[in-house]
């Protein structure tokens, strides 16, 4: 392998690998990564035999060839390097690396046994997203999916790709998020798929910042999602391979109230401040308890405990519907109020025993859904 590239390209796509390279393998192999020159192009891949990733870059290539090695070092490395261009150039000694005023000597294995990432045949389905309001939306959910191993179909991220519409959905049965986001064109196929969580956070913090659009192509088993850059004289090609979860996920639209005995809007930086307030006196079960009331024309918050003793305080808000008292755990309610991006917000109470929705006011396309604290 001999080959010349940009440090920065290099960088990252060393930095991006190195965040799939499993850390505590079975396999040593897989606390490596994968440096392949072939045509032209120069390939950095990492596999934990669940997520894999392949960041492609023009390179001028001398001769081809492939190595593996663990990618600490070598990240550490980097970040110290000025910017231009690197050589690399594979011996019998290691792989070498030659900038400007310095020469380093890397230890290299062979790649022999690096494991194969699956790659796109050709002919899959696929979606096109906006990279970086795709990347929010999903960041709008993720937090809510489950850690049950005995339900895995909830440990993951729903998606539903219908008509002109794509919702991601997340649960972990005590609360709900759906974030619904458009396509420009109708998509001929209706589709489902559950995305594992620890994917999900990868595709947002190695795509979240990129701009462009990225390709999701879908598999019986596997999601792949596919982004190149624009404008970029290395042409970046990354893609993010995924087994994906498998299994019936849960009817959740059952759970989306569809009528409600109380509504009420109001600011979300004060009903976030007044429930912050009150979680201070919620004691070990997290709980505070909401009087929506329209008569008073706003809302009472109660919390109490044996240890800090008890807090009760009153924000004014438009409450419309039957007075209604529902107690929730604290920390589901600002979960659910940090992910909207409006400044203000309706809560739907559906009865004092069900499911009380919060959503902005202004059309987001994000729901939340949150179960209240039985006594």
């Amino acid at each position: 392998m001999k080959l010349t590239l940009f440090k920065n390209n290099f960088k990252e796509a060393v930095s991006v690998a190195e965040r799939i390279a499993a850390k505590t393998p079975t396999l040593p192999v897989l606390s490596s990564i994968l440096l392949s020159a072939t045509n032209n192009t120069f390939i950095v891949s990492a596999t934990d035999l669940e997520i894999g990733v392949r960041y492609t870059m023009l390179s001028k290539n001398e001769k081809e060839g492939r190595v593996t090695l663990p990618p600490k070092h070598l990240s550490q490395f980097l970040s110290f390097l000025e910017e231009g261009k690197i050589t690399l150039e594979q011996t019998k000694g290691g792989l070498f690396l030659n900038t400007k005023g310095n020469t380093t000597q890397l230890t290299v294995s062979e790649a022999d046994e690096f494991p194969i990432i699956p790659s796109l045949v050709g002919n899959e389905p696929f979606i096109e997203v906006e990279t970086t309001p795709f990347c929010k939306g999903l960041s709008q959910v993720i937090g809510m999916a489950g850690q049950s191993q005995a339900r895995p179909e909830i440990s993951g991220i729903l998606f539903v790709v219908q008509g002109k519409t794509l919702k991601m959905v997340a649960t972990d049965s005590f609360r709900l998020a759906e974030k619904t986001m458009s396509f420009e064109k109708e998509q001929t196929k209706e589709q489902r798929f559950i995305l594992p969580q620890k994917t999900a956070r990868e595709v947002i913090a190695i795509l979240g910042e990129k701009q462009g659009k990225t390709k999701i192509y879908l598999a019986s088993t596997q999601a792949v999602f596919d982004y190149v850059t624009q404008d970029d004289p290395a042409q970046t090609h990354i893609e993010i391979v995924s087994r994906l979860i498998e299994g019936e996920y849960p009817d959740y639209q059952a759970i989306i109230p569809k009528e409600y005995q109380t509504k009420t809007v109001a600011e979300k930086a004060d009903l976030l401040t007044h429930i912050k307030a009150s979680s201070v006196f919620a004691g070990k079960m997290s709980e505070v308890r909401l009087l929506f009331d329209p008569a008073r024309k706003g809302v009472e918050m109660t919390a109490q405990s044996a240890e800090a003793g008890e807090n009760t305080s009153f924000l004014e808000a438009e409450v419309t519907g039957d007075k209604s008292e529902v107690s929730f755990n604290w920390r589901f309610v600002v979960d659910g109020l940090i992910q909207i991006k409006g400044q203000e917000i309706e809560v739907g109470v559906s009865s004092e025993a069900g499911p009380t929705s919060i959503k902005p006011t202004t059309e987001e396309g994000y729901q939340y859904v949150v179960m209240p604290v039985r006594s």
